[in-house]
């Protein structure tokens, strides 16, 4: 569905199921992950290209992934793939087998996909570039519901980030 609606994403090339468990093989994708990018950034002194690509190109694919009423569940820099984000390009979709389109409280699966995404930068993200980002990707919003969703957002990473993992 999302390659058929113009998403960059890895093709599928077989499935293996049982009674109890299944799983979904996807091919490669060109590029690095995002976050990977973004180390790289930062060694190598362009992180604020970095972030000017994640406005440019990650908010608007986010906003064609919502306003198609999907939402990714897993959304977070290492499932974004770029091959080259100082050039541009949307990137790919990566681990798309949980995207879904929720039928029941929809702001809050908006939140959580922003939220993921802004919790898994391995590098800090100003405030001034979330608030661009989010003009990104909610142009047609006031500012005050952008602030709105921003501070939605900001909640979330929060409680993300006071998360322990149950394993490992």
């Amino acid at each position: 569905k999302l390659a058929e609606a113009g998403f960059r994403v890895a093709r599928p090339v077989g499935k293996v199921s049982s009674p109890a468990a299944s799983i979904a093989v996807f091919g490669a994708v060109p590029g690095r992950s995002l976050d990977a990018w973004a180390v790289t950034a930062r060694r190598q002194g362009w992180l604020p290209a970095w972030f000017d690509y994640a406005i440019a190109e990650v908010a608007p694919l986010i906003r064609r992934l919502h306003a198609r009423g999907w939402v990714h569940r897993d959304l977070n820099c290492a499932h974004l793939f770029a091959v080259d984000p100082q050039r541009g390009g949307a990137p790919a979709l990566i681990d798309v087998e949980r995207v879904l389109q929720p039928r029941l409280r929809w702001q809050r699966w908006v939140v959580k996909d922003l939220a993921s995404l802004l919790a898994s930068s391995p590098v800090p993200v100003p405030v001034s570039v979330m608030a661009r980002f989010l003009r990104a990707y909610a142009p047609g919003e006031s500012a005050a519901a952008r602030r709105r969703l921003g501070a939605a957002v900001g909640r979330k990473v929060a409680r993300i980030s006071r998360h322990r993992p149950r394993f490992g």
